[in-house]
């Protein structure tokens, strides 16, 4: 439909003009911008200030609205703090939207608060109007219900990611003051263990109303964030579901990292991190190159959000005749599925997977193994199995010499670990199973044993050269950059081969026609070394601090240590400094023993000049 020739002159001149305005309203307020960025650049600090101010109020009230049962006048005095913190938000946002010059950038750069600001606009002009009952109407066209406490809830959890995301641009200045980025990782760990010790410590963590006593609440959020599995208490049946919903949020956060976590929020709330913040967290998700950090980030949390989904599914499917709320049956879905992906062996039935309705599920199995095959890959390996081949020619794929190390491990530590297990316990705990379920368990009990903690039989019952295949697979553990402990299966790869080489007189450790780094080699080294040197004295203690079995000790100590999470029952009987200890071991386990000792060894500096060689008999 062509227009006609006097209407286009009018859209052409009205274009004109609007653009002619639209300059010189911009060249007349010129001057004001610039008072205005110089406002700006004045009152930054108080308003940094102010929003701190405004995340001390949302952790205090977001720890007494959810940790403790409020009652009258107590209540209202909370409801009065929920409104100074929406009030004052709104505010902070409105009054840096003013100053800025760049209006369209800041609001495009934060768009959930921007979302957030609307939708708690809405809701209190609604109650301005026509009081609760329009907001009900506004609820009712938007689908929502209690949009109020909600919207509440998800500012306050903003403001505390917003302090993460400070605390993440503040690191460069920390490692300026002659710290290391190893020191900042364990950090990390050790204030969000801290964190979710003291809120299981609240009332409302627990059925009986008591909350988790220090020891037991320490112990419990140690095992969730260095994604263990070992309790004190049963997930199940003494944790309520605010309880529970901080030991699956405690793993998350311990799987992927705290850093992680917060950065890839940075990348949403603000233009982003300098050199000196990616240089710090290049090495915590295993990336070699800086540039590169951020995709990576974003990689590893996409992959794994994506994989628990789908084994939350998985879980959701398999459990249709199991439960009657929907409601139920999807959050022990993604609980499940966020405990078996991070490998933290959490489970939310009393007896783990053991119980007659999951053990012989072949739904429940099937995805919890590939959950932890997939979450013990690592991210480095999945994402090279992920890229696939451009040319979608199998002989063309051209996997690193790392990944080739995983894969090959991995296929064959599971395979070992089965046949043992089917052969060792084929007339002791799977007896009177038919050799479909024998052969089902068998494969579950061999996964789930490195590292990721679940169990389909009683580990208790188990016999002593099974428990001697177990503590080797604990030991050894799933692959680097994964969510899972042990001394990793490329390591124990690159010992074996070491020896191998040693053994048919190579100079140099070679696989798959690639030469290995001695530095690499002497790194393996380090790691099987100080392991077996933190095992002995941790072991050592539990012997004389506690008065159980030998057998059972070693192996509450190796499932501590490698993060398993397995146990053949003791846990809850340890006492004070039983937990302690195995409190240490989970941390060291998790952090690294590498890292922890590269975090605080002093460093020397290199040496322009060679000792000379001299031989030493070993052998």
């Amino acid at each position: 439909m062509k227009l006609p020739k006097h209407w286009k002159r009018a859209y052409i001149n009205f274009l004109v003009e609007f653009k002619k305005f639209r300059k010189e309203f911009k060249n007349r307020f010129q001057d004001v911008e610039v008072e205005l960025y110089d406002i700006n650049k004045v009152v930054e600090p108080y308003v940094h200030g102010f929003n701190l101010f405004l995340v001390v109020l949302a952790i205090a009230s977001l720890v007494a609205s959810e940790g403790f049962e409020l009652h009258e006048p107590y209540n209202r005095w909370n409801n009065y703090l929920d409104l100074i913190i929406i009030l004052g938000f709104s505010l902070s946002y409105f009054f840096r939207l003013f100053l800025t010059s760049k209006r369209i950038q800041l609001v495009r750069r934060r768009i959930f608060e921007t979302l957030l600001i609307i939708s708690l606009a809405i809701i209190g002009v609604s109650y301005l109007i026509g009081g609760q009952s329009f907001v009900e109407y506004v609820e009712s066209l938007f689908g929502v219900k209690e949009a109020w406490p909600i919207l509440i809830l998800a500012t306050k959890i903003y403001l505390i990611l917003l302090l993460v995301e400070r605390g993440i641009r503040a690191a460069p200045i920390i490692l300026s003051l002659k710290r290391k980025p190893t020191q900042v990782v364990a950090g990390s760990f050790l204030s969000v263990i801290a964190v979710g010790a003291l809120l299981l410590m609240t009332p409302s963590a627990t059925v009986d109303g008591q909350g988790l006593d220090f020891i037991d609440a320490l112990f419990t959020s140690t095992s969730a964030v260095c994604v263990t599995g070992l309790i004190v208490v049963d997930t199940a049946t003494h944790l309520t579901m605010y309880g529970q919903i901080i030991v699956m949020v405690l793993i998350q956060i311990g799987g992927l990292g705290l850093l992680t976590i917060a950065t890839l929020f940075a990348l949403f709330v603000s233009s982003g991190l300098g050199v000196g913040q990616m240089t710090l967290l290049k090495g915590a998700v295993g990336e070699t190159r800086t540039s590169e950090t951020f995709q990576t980030i974003k990689r590893i949390v996409g992959i794994t959000l994506f994989i628990e989904a789908c084994g939350a599914l998985g879980y959701y499917l398999s459990w249709h005749d199991l439960f009657n709320d929907n409601g139920t049956r999807l959050f022990f879905s993604v609980f499940h599925a966020v405990s078996a992906f991070c490998n933290a062996g959490f489970s939310v039935f009393t007896n783990s997977l053991a119980d007659e309705v999951n053990a012989l599920n072949y739904g429940i199995n099937i995805t919890t193994m590939i959950l932890i095959i997939t979450g013990g890959l690592g991210f480095t390996t999945l994402w090279e199995l992920l890229k696939g081949n451009p040319h979608h020619r199998l002989r063309n794929w051209k996997f690193s010499i790392h990944t080739r190390l995983v894969l090959w491990a991995t296929g064959i530590l599971i395979s070992l670990g089965t046949v043992s297990f089917l052969a060792l316990e084929w007339n002791g705990v799977l007896a009177g199973y038919q050799t479909s379920d024998k052969i089902l368990m068998s494969l579950f009990q061999s996964i789930t044993t490195r590292t990721a903690g679940f169990n389909t039989v009683d580990i208790g019952s188990l016999g002593i050269s099974t428990t001697l295949i177990f503590l080797t697979l604990m030991i050894i553990g799933a692959s680097p950059a994964s969510t899972a402990g042990g001394i990793k299966t490329t390591t124990i790869s690159v010992l074996l081969l070491s020896v191998w080489s040693t053994i048919t007189g190579k100079k140099d450790v070679e696989f798959a026609k690639k030469k290995i780094a001695k530095d690499t080699v002497f790194t393996a080294m380090t790691v099987f070394v100080l392991a077996a040197v933190c095992l002995f004295f941790f072991t050592f203690l539990l012997t004389i601090t506690e008065d159980q079995p030998f057998i059972d000790l070693i192996f509450e100590q190796f499932s501590a240590f490698a993060t398993v999470g397995l146990s053949r029952g003791i846990t809850g009987e340890l006492t004070t400094a039983g937990k302690s200890i195995i409190i240490v071991s989970m941390f060291i386990g998790r952090v690294g023993i590498v890292t922890l000792a590269l975090a605080f060894a002093k460093r020397r500096t290199a040496t322009k000049y060679q000792y000379p060689s001299e031989s030493v008999i070993v052998a």
